[in-house]
């Protein structure tokens, strides 16, 4: 399931998808277990962003060393 949303590192809008399971691993050691889910990322070639499905300004890029 992929959804258009605003990027703010893109500045444009973009495809969004659900996070993969490791990306929600990591995701629950920066904001907690109980709200890691229903995050997504930016699905453009190279972005880290993800957020959660209607709260961009909780959203942060991912590492580049294990996601990038």
């Amino acid at each position: 399931m992929v959804d258009e949303k605003h990027c703010p590192t893109c500045r444009q809008l973009h495809l969004f998808r659900r996070v993969t399971p490791a990306e929600e691993v990591h995701i629950a050691q920066e904001v907690g277990v109980a709200e890691a889910r229903g995050f997504w990322r930016c699905t453009n070639p190279g972005c880290l962003w993800v957020q959660p499905y209607h709260v961009q300004k909780r959203g942060f890029q991912l590492p580049k060393e294990t996601f990038g």
